[in-house]
């Protein structure tokens, strides 16, 4: 099976804003999203050391709310993101049927 990556970009959004702007711009589009595929990755803009909690509830309340479709995202760990180990995570969630609903920090 493979699935669909949604990049949704908050690069210089402090905390609040960067929520603010997922759930009135990005969430709309995830949903459609969701409509045409069984396994969404969501592919996040770095934000900083721990990423922001908001981004692991929305995944969680996503894939809650849209199974048995699986929804997961990938956050860089670092500003300067390993594009190769983010794709290999990308790769690994899309493979793993029994993933879903997780935040994975990488590259």
């Amino acid at each position: 099976m493979r699935g669909l990556v949604y990049t949704a970009d908050l690069s210089g959004a402090e905390p609040l804003s960067a929520a603010a702007r997922f759930h009135d711009y990005h969430l709309p589009h995830i949903e459609n999203a969701l409509n045409t595929t069984d396994v969404l990755t969501i592919r996040f803009s770095h934000a900083e050391e721990k990423p922001h909690r908001w981004r692991v509830e929305a995944i969680a309340a996503l894939a809650r709310r849209h199974a048995p479709r699986r929804v997961n995202g990938v956050a860089p760990a670092q500003e300067n993101a390993d594009e190769e180990a983010i794709a290999a995570t990308i790769a690994f969630l899309d493979g793993n049927e029994g993933v879903t609903g997780q935040l994975i920090r990488a590259g």
